[in-house]
């Protein structure tokens, strides 16, 4: 089996890490609430918390650019999403806060927030750089099929 290249062990890296952090949530979760804000904020959370990781693996494998930014977009809502609850959860002393704060729940979606949203960037800038490298190759085109 052929190794990976550098970037496609970066992009596996990412993957663990933001499946990692979809299980670090679950398993800080309480398995009883002693309040509905907790149990609001938790279920809003592991949802969250899931969607992050599974936008991420499934923007891997889509097909185009656009499919691409458009789960690339979800999985950054979801990771901001995680962190609002979080921020809750900790603002509030919701139902295992401190087990949040320990395992640093928060900074880790904060991260993948600024990571996902680096990603985009750099896509969408790379998109306009082909695009306008295809129109500049166009022009060329047409002006040297004009001077012969």
């Amino acid at each position: 089996m052929k190794e990976p290249s550098e970037k496609r062990k970066r992009t596996l890296r990412l993957h663990d890490r933001a499946l990692l952090f979809t299980t670090s949530v679950n398993m800080s979760c309480p398995s009883y609430f002693t309040n509905k804000p907790s149990a609001e904020a938790w279920d809003q959370l592991v949802r969250a918390a899931d969607g992050t990781s599974n936008n991420l693996i499934e923007a891997d494998a889509d097909s185009s650019d656009a499919d691409f930014l458009s789960k690339m977009g979800i999985a950054l809502r979801e990771a901001k999403e995680s962190r609002a609850e979080l921020a809750k959860i900790r603002m509030a002393k919701l139902d295992n806060h401190v087990i949040t704060n320990e395992r640093e729940l928060e900074s880790e979606a904060d991260q993948l927030s600024r990571i996902y949203a680096t990603i985009i960037l750099n896509t969408r800038l790379r998109l306009e750089r082909e695009k306008q490298e295809r129109e500049r190759k166009k022009k060329q085109k047409k002006k040297d099929d004009s001077g012969t």
